[in-house]
């Protein structure tokens, strides 16, 4: 079943009321709820899965149903084989400025349309909702705070254990909590994300279980479309960090040797991935200089034409392959992901991890969940990490985390 409903008539309508209104009987009912919107694509999309339920499915991208994937950080690497999935029973898109039901199962249906209903006379009674942050169900996690000594000791660690030979790369991370300000509305803070961010993907999750999410990520992990009828994957490399500034701007931006190395790494990994699974056919972009929000970085591109390497599962099999990704975790990946779980000792949960919309207009979409934060309660917990090399300085790498945090701590306020 496909039915759209046109609410360009709706009195007082505008995309954020619509994502209040979504979140609103998310909320009351216990709904998965993902919004998003894709880097320098001013189209918004929200969709609902009405059944309630986060589902756990296997990674293949290309045989879902148009949904929302999302997994979290894990350690253990192999269990990138399953993920959480929010399917896009109740699918609104800003350009089209229409609600569409998706569902197929008969049982589903009739609550469709009740939760369309909802939304649509919510919107034309004029509803204002401001959407208060969390679930009040959702306990605390009570996680502590990095301080300054503390991580820069930790970077001090893991340049030894490189020193050592044990990696060549770790991606140490913190967290901060910051308080949100009076009458928070998560609606009306995607909207100021979306304004600041045009070059991000920008994204607010709500899942039962899984806590509430605002990311402005610049990283695509997976990236599948059609390009003049043919099929194109595309992944990037990402690595290297300065601040943006009216003096430091991508004409002339000039990179440290430790930047230039540090997203080499990362293109090679990813070429060590194709040699996995002897993909030779492959253009390569780069690096370059980009701007994402307050900062900038240096990044290169890879495309794969799909149909000419007759490989449809080229999406789910790098995912697997890819994730976590060296600029996240480190290389090789898994005594980095060991250092990690050793001396971090607190759960990224899904900093770190990847998200993004599947099947969604013939496309898949999925990237790595940084410059990202969770609302728990009145607070939001914000996360930042820092690729460390022989060449780090800790000081640096402690401003670096400082600087990314800015990035969401400047949506609040």
């Amino acid at each position: 079943m496909e039915e759209a409903l046109d609410i360009k008539q709706t009195l007082l309508f505008d995309t954020q009321a619509v994502h209040a209104h979504f979140l609103k009987v998310g909320k009351q009912r216990k709904l998965p709820i993902a919004a998003w919107k894709l880097p320098d694509d001013n189209v918004q999309h929200i969709i609902m899965d009405v059944s309630g339920e986060v589902k756990l499915v296997d990674v293949e991208l290309e045989n879902m149903p148009p949904g929302f994937i999302v997994s979290a950080f894990e350690e253990d690497y192999t269990q990138v084989s399953k993920a959480n999935y929010i399917h896009a029973d109740l699918h609104y898109n800003s350009h089209h400025n229409e609600i569409v039901s998706n569902a197929t199962e008969q049982h589903w249906i009739s609550t469709v349309e009740d939760i369309k209903a909802q939304i649509l006379h919510d919107l034309e009674d004029g509803y204002q909702l401001s959407a208060k942050p969390g679930d009040p169900e959702q306990a605390h996690t009570g996680r502590q705070e990095m301080n300054k000594d503390q991580f820069i000791k930790l970077v001090e660690s893991a340049k030894r254990q490189i020193q050592e030979q044990r990696f060549k790369k770790v991606v140490p991370s913190r967290c901060q909590y910051v308080q949100l300000p009076e009458g928070f509305s998560i609606a009306a803070t995607f909207q100021r994300m979306c304004k600041m961010y045009p070059h991000a993907f920008v994204s607010a999750i709500a899942m039962p279980g899984l806590g509430v999410w605002l990311g402005a990520s610049p990283e695509i992990l997976v990236k599948t479309f059609i390009n003049e009828g043919k099929r194109i994957f595309s992944t990037m490399a990402l690595a290297g960090t300065q601040k943006l500034d009216a003096e430091n701007n991508i004409k002339n931006a000039a990179w440290r040797s430790k930047e230039i190395e540090e997203q080499a790494m990362v293109s090679r990994y990813i070429i060590n991935c194709f040699k996995k699974i002897r993909l030779r056919e492959f253009d390569e972009d780069g690096p370059h200089t980009v701007e994402a929000g307050n900062l900038l970085h240096l990044r290169t591109d890879f495309t794969v034409n799909m149909d000419e390497v007759n490989f449809y599962e080229l999406g789910s099999v790098m995912l697997k392959l890819l994730h976590p990704t060296s600029a996240v975790c480190g290389l090789p990946k898994e005594p980095a992901l060991e250092f990690i779980a050793e001396h971090e000792h607190y759960d990224r949960e899904l900093f770190a991890g990847f998200l993004g919309p599947v099947n969604i207009n013939d496309e898949v979409n999925v990237f790595v969940n940084l410059r990202c934060m969770q609302l728990l309660g009145k607070k939001a917990l914000i996360y930042a990490g820092a690729g460390v090399t022989a060449d780090s300085e800790a000081e640096k790498e402690w401003m670096e985390t400082s600087i990314k945090m800015e990035t969401l701590q400047k949506v609040l306020y």
